[in-house]
């Protein structure tokens, strides 16, 4: 029987948006004991070619995902922060993202204004904010929240 990352669709290797391009690097398959789902790994680059983080796109609709880790995970690297560069990589995977939903799920730290920033920017609606305590997969630290939003790329 094949695993949920074998069920999903080839992913498009050229992605791109304003300055930045995505480079697909693999097709994680998750780990469904630990609760975490298949996704699409990225990494978001300069036209240039350098590195400047990831993004990662989550498929599955599990209580992990959609309450707390989102569909759309991102990480921008120090020196490239605070230049749209998060914005871009979402513009970016959009077409991927449309081949599977119509809508999904970003999430954000409620003191992380830079992903606010981005998230609002994309024009995702936010829906709420909710407690994330120590039990959930992902997050072995302290107790704290998660802002929601839907975005519809």
């Amino acid at each position: 029987m094949p695993s949920n990352s074998e069920l999903l669709p080839k992913p498009p290797e050229a992605l791109s948006f304003g300055t930045v391009r995505l480079q697909f690097v693999r097709i994680s398959p998750g780990d469904e004991a630990r609760g975490y789902a298949p996704f699409y790994n990225y990494r978001i680059e300069t036209m240039d070619g350098k590195e400047a983080g990831h993004i990662n796109f989550r498929v599955g609709d599990s209580k992990h995902i959609t309450i707390y880790a989102g569909h759309i995970g991102y990480e921008v690297l120090e020196p490239f922060r605070g230049k749209g560069f998060a914005y871009q990589a979402c513009q970016a995977i959009a077409p991927l993202v449309r081949m599977l939903y119509s809508e999904v799920i970003i999430t954000c730290d409620p003191d992380n204004f830079g992903s606010i920033r981005t998230i609002e920017k994309l024009g995702a609606a936010f829906l709420q904010e909710v407690p994330v305590g120590t039990e959930e997969a992902g997050y072995p630290r302290k107790p704290g929240k998660k802002r929601r939003y839907l975005w519809k790329p």
